[in-house]
């Protein structure tokens, strides 16, 4: 038997081979279900189907300018991992690859579109559709390359990350309502009591401070997700031989 408190209220079950607790079927079963929606639905179709949230989030986006007084705050996300043919230039090049698109959308539950296309001078242009607590955003990274500090003079140095990018993030009427700054590291196992070597990711999002902290909050834990999600992805795609 398994007892467990839902909802403040005690239940004892059997029947499972493995007993686990309520939130653990549902996971697995609701990553079934939005697999199978997503892959069905499709890119344009998801676009088209939350339109309307969309719009919300472009109202959204335009009332945090509104309020913001030309500074910037961010929703910071940050994980060592520790994956046995992952190092952070490993990590940069599957970023930067097909794989990395097509494990978008099981990265996290609130992702259903990346369209990224790079280019022969090492930047990027990706097309996304993502929410944030149910922030659902259609928008571009039309610039993801070197962070460019001269017109983004808040993003960090961080000079012991050696690998960095950054873009902006523009809806499509054009407005920048987000810059996107990731850095990636190498670290030593021995430094976390770990017997081997990893990475940490650091991730970013930067927004006018009109922006409430708890969207930011949305944002922090999406990060986190996304970026343990992705890395073990990469990983299980440098194992394979996918990749």
């Amino acid at each position: 038997n398994f007892t467990e408190v839902i909802d403040g209220y005690t239940y004892i079950k059997s029947g499972p081979t493995t007993l686990l607790p309520k939130i653990e079927y549902e996971m697995a079963s609701a990553k079934t279900a939005l697999k199978l929606l997503k892959d069905n639905i499709g890119p344009d179709g998801l676009i088209a189907a939350l339109k309307p949230e969309i719009e919300k989030a472009d109202t959204f986006w335009h009332d945090v300018i509104d309020r913001s007084t030309g500074s910037w705050v961010p929703a910071d996300g940050r994980a060592a991992a520790f994956l046995p043919n992952i190092t952070a230039a490993r990590f940069a090049a599957w970023s930067q690859s097909p794989l990395a698109d097509a494990s978008n959308n099981a990265a996290n539950p609130e992702h259903y579109v990346k369209r990224t296309e790079f280019f022969a001078n090492g930047t990027g242009y990706s097309e996304i559709l993502e929410g944030w607590g149910g922030v659902t955003t259609h928008f571009t990274i039309p610039n993801y390359g070197n962070p460019d500090r001269v017109n983004n003079p808040f993003l960090r140095e961080l000079p012991e990350f050696p690998i960095q990018a950054a873009g902006d993030k523009v809806l499509l009427d054009g407005t920048r309502f987000g810059v996107l700054h990731i850095s990636v590291r190498d670290i030593k196992g021995a430094d976390y009591g770990q017997p081997i070597d990893g990475i940490e990711i650091f991730a970013s999002v930067w927004y006018g401070d009109g922006v409430a902290d708890s969207h930011l909050e949305d944002e922090r834990t999406h990060i986190t997700t996304e970026i343990i999600n992705l890395s073990t992805q990469a990983q299980k795609d440098y194992e394979s031989g996918a990749f």
